[in-house]
């Protein structure tokens, strides 16, 4: 049992009995295993929590990484307190660390279409403002300068595109146009020199955010991804469509994106070049991209069965892909896709997704993470009905589209659902290296994006109300 295994590990090192009570596993965060739990010392309780790295992690990052984060931003951008990191895992087996726990606070989801509320404006002025003043801080001799690599100014766009690049090598299970469509054109024009060397958090967004529901942000969370680099970097993730809330043109919902980056300035004292800050914006959603084709992975193959891999992976994969192609056709962004009538199927699916949901809901109030499991899987159902009444007609439109592009006049063959998409995937792959010859030769582009726009329209799912 993990919590004798806290009690002895915590006795040991601290030298004297501890007692572990309430001890519960928290649901989010797909590359940790996080445990929340108060321990009594000495007469006195430590309200804490413990970040253990999993058997199988999703994105290629290591407790110390995180850990050292926390350390270094502290005073900087409010985190709790880091206590002590464990690299070999001692009792518990696997390298975690622990931290101290900040209570009574709120976390929005990403899919959260309330947002912030009326809290919205004065959140997003000390969210940006963070960020900025850890854009602004010299992070020469921090913990974590110490553990990771300091890249030269005109290497960090490199470093970052060819790492993402190399993880949708790895994990895609099938060939990706659209995002290779934006690795071709972040390649061909290059942003300029980082203007200083800072701390990247490398996920700053709304969703890692936790605050007062008062209009207070408490901390930052989840820094696992964290590394030295070009400020922009997390300027762009936090300005990435997927984290508006469903409220196009407001940065992770909360003000918009003219506020957000007049707050960034001045507290980083920083200029923001506007093709450069282009550039770190599509590569985000690239970015975006190979993080949830790697959470598909890991929840195809990978032994994870956490229904957040498998909504990152499909429903935010899909609606990643539809922002990248807003933006490679230079549009602010991917409208919001509509419902859908629906069949039997789609009937039997919606009821199913409706129970579990609801189930889930109720489960929660005594076993926060089985019951996120529960609604989790309730709402994979409910996007399982909308891709019952798609799920042939997309590829079917595609398949027609990619041979006209090509020229391709072979004969169909079957219409089973596999047989499609390997049809999908070989077409794909030559329209991949089509737009490799055209954009080399220095063609006419606006055929292809015009395919990925009406693709990723086709494929994209709308987020249940």
């Amino acid at each position: 049992m993990i919590g004798a295994a806290i009690e002895a590990y915590l006795t040991r090192i601290w030298n004297t009995p501890v007692v572990i009570r309430d001890l519960a596993r928290i649901p989010g965060g797909a590359s940790r295993e996080t445990y929340r739990f108060d321990a009594f010392v000495d007469g006195e309780r430590r309200r804490l929590i413990l970040r253990r790295e999993p058997e199988a992690g999703l994105i290629d990052t290591e407790s110390e990484t995180e850990f050292r984060a926390y350390q270094s931003a502290a005073g900087i951008v409010p985190v709790p307190g880091a206590i002590v990191l464990e690299p070999g895992g001692a009792e518990l087996e696997r390298p975690f660390f622990l931290m101290e726990r900040i209570d009574d606070g709120l976390v929005a989801s990403p899919f959260d279409r309330a947002g912030f509320g009326d809290h919205a404006e004065a959140l997003g002025e000390q969210f940006f403002a963070s960020l900025g003043r850890l854009a602004a801080h010299d992070p020469a001799g921090s913990p974590l300068a110490r553990h990771v690599e300091t890249p030269a100014p005109d290497q960090c766009w490199r470093i970052a595109l060819d790492y993402w690049e190399s993880v949708i090598e790895a994990d895609a299970f099938a060939p990706q146009p659209i995002a290779r469509a934006a690795i071709r054109r972040l390649r061909a024009d290059p942003p300029p020199p980082a203007q200083r060397i800072s701390i990247v958090h490398g996920d700053y967004r709304s969703g890692n955010m936790m605050h007062d529901g008062a209009g207070r942000m408490l901390a930052m969370f989840d820094w696992e991804m964290a590394h030295l680099g070009d400020p922009l970097e997390d300027l762009g993730w936090a300005l990435n469509p997927i984290w508006d809330h469903f409220q196009p043109g407001r940065a992770c919902g909360m003000t918009s994106r003219e506020r957000a980056l007049a707050i960034w300035r001045e507290a980083s004292g920083l200029a923001v070049d506007p093709a450069a800050l282009d550039w770190w914006l599509l590569f985000n959603a690239v970015k975006g991209a190979a993080i949830w084709i790697s959470a598909f992975r890991e929840f195809v193959d990978g032994g994870r069965t956490d229904p957040i891999l498998g909504l990152s992976g499909w429903y935010v994969g899909r609606r990643q892909d539809a922002v990248i192609a807003a933006m490679l056709a230079g549009r602010p962004t991917a409208p919001e896709p509509p419902g859908a009538t629906q069949s039997q199927l789609g009937h039997i699916l919606t009821g199913a997704g409706m129970i579990a949901s609801g189930a889930g809901q109720a489960a929660a109030a005594v076993d926060a993470f089985g019951g996120a499991m529960l609604a989790g899987t309730g709402l994979m159902a409910l996007l399982a009905a909308q891709e019952a009444e798609k799920a042939a007609a997309w590829r079917i439109t595609d398949i027609a589209e990619m041979r006209a592009l090509l020229g391709d006049t072979s004969a169909g063959g079957e219409m089973t659902l596999p047989a499609l998409d390997a049809r999908w995937a070989g077409l794909a792959r030559a329209l991949i290296a089509e737009h490799d010859r055209v954009a080399a030769a220095g063609g006419d582009e606006r055929a292809f994006v015009d395919f990925y726009l009406a693709s990723a329209a086709r494929r994209e799912l709308a987020w249940p109300a």
